[in-house]
């Protein structure tokens, strides 16, 4: 069986295989399916996706990556026509799906690797607001003041309300 490790600082990676996999295996619980294909239990099943290229209808593999993925296009350029030939059960890897750990997996040998290729992250700008509202300075929350409160009217009300009730419930069973 091939093996195949994926270094703990790959966060942007996208792997492709293709599957050698029946209809009949397609219908299995495809977490299930696909911790015995990678050869890894702990993978996330939200970063791992495993279909047939039947079902993108209107795109074609490279499309779905660069689209769908965010590999960007001069990265699939070399690979587009294998991509787009590929026909059948595909399983795409992406390397959040290991949550930061170093891996080494066990390629079940239905699976063929196709290509890695690296989504395209930009940079987070933070940028102040433009409006006046969002300048300033926030004033600290303080704690709320923690000397005891005397009972309030409202304590008092409710007391009597009770006494009330209570002497009703009495005369009710004297009579």
């Amino acid at each position: 069986m091939t093996q195949l490790t994926i270094p703990a600082h790959d966060r942007t990676g996208v792997r492709v295989f293709s599957a050698a996999l029946t209809p009949e295996e397609m219908q299995r619980d495809k977490a299930t399916l696909v911790a015995q294909l990678l050869g890894d239990a702990n993978l996330d099943p939200a970063f791992v996706e495993l279909f047939d290229m039947a079902d993108l209808t209107n795109l074609h593999l490279a499309g779905y990556l660069a689209e769908g993925l965010g590999v960007p296009d001069a990265a699939l350029a070399a690979d587009r026509p294998r991509l787009d030939a590929l026909r059948g059960p595909v399983l795409i890897l992406l390397s959040k799906a290991l949550h930061g750990r170093e891996a080494t997996l066990t390629l079940d040998p239905r699976l063929t690797l196709v290509g890695t290729y690296a989504e395209d992250r930009s940079p987070v700008h933070f940028e102040p607001l433009p409006t006046t509202a969002a300048q300033g300075i926030l004033n600290p929350v303080l704690p709320p003041d923690a000397t005891p409160q005397r009972p309030g009217s409202a304590l008092l009300l409710l007391g009597a309300a009770l006494a009330l009730v209570a002497l009703v419930a009495l005369w009710l069973a004297l009579r």
